[in-house]
């Protein structure tokens, strides 16, 4: 129901009371004592209902977050409690993104809110020094290309025969175009 419905209802209710009031005065002025102690008592006897039929509120340790006792490692969420045949009475407690599980209530620190831990910093790495001494190369890294040109010139290994085969044929076919 939208509010204009239920503004017009109340305002008809309230009519309609107003009515049967002065039409109690009016004509039954010896029974409006009584029909005034009636409606006092049917208002404190539906707001009695009311407030029974409203749903009991959750417990206090309900939301709360869980820490381990032994090393205050965090746990989970707090979900409900219950008693175990060999635990004793016990938190269910469901653990982020997983299934609820029991722990021991004397395992088991509650708090309000969830402390993080300060990360700990990466402790410094030792630096990578260069050996003090080195073995004094035989050949320059020249003289060894030098001399891996002139094995390809002389006509030595595979790989040297293939590359001058590749260079030959890319210069027949710019030849043809």
């Amino acid at each position: 129901m939208d509010g204009f419905t239920i503004k017009t209802t109340l305002a008809l209710g309230v009519l309609a009371l107003i009515v049967f009031l002065w039409l109690v005065w009016k004509f039954f002025f010896k029974l409006f004592k009584h029909v005034v102690i009636m409606l006092l008592i049917g208002g404190a006897g539906s707001a009695f209902y009311y407030y029974r039929s409203l749903p009991p509120p959750p417990p206090a340790f309900v939301g709360k977050h869980a820490y381990m006792k032994d090393n205050g490692v965090y746990i989970g969420v707090v979900e409900g409690q219950s008693d175990d045949s060999r635990r004793g009475p016990v938190w269910i407690i469901r653990p982020a993104g997983g299934y609820p599980q029991r722990y021991a209530k004397s395992r088991v620190t509650l708090k309000d809110k969830m402390e993080l831990k300060p990360e700990q910093s990466p402790s410094p790495k030792p630096e990578a020094k260069p050996a003090a001494t080195k073995a004094p190369e035989s050949k320059s890294v020249a003289a060894k290309v030098e001399k891996g040109k002139s094995a390809a010139k002389a006509g030595k290994g595979k790989s040297a025969a293939k590359a001058e085969k590749g260079k030959s044929a890319a210069k027949a076919d710019k030849k043809k175009n």
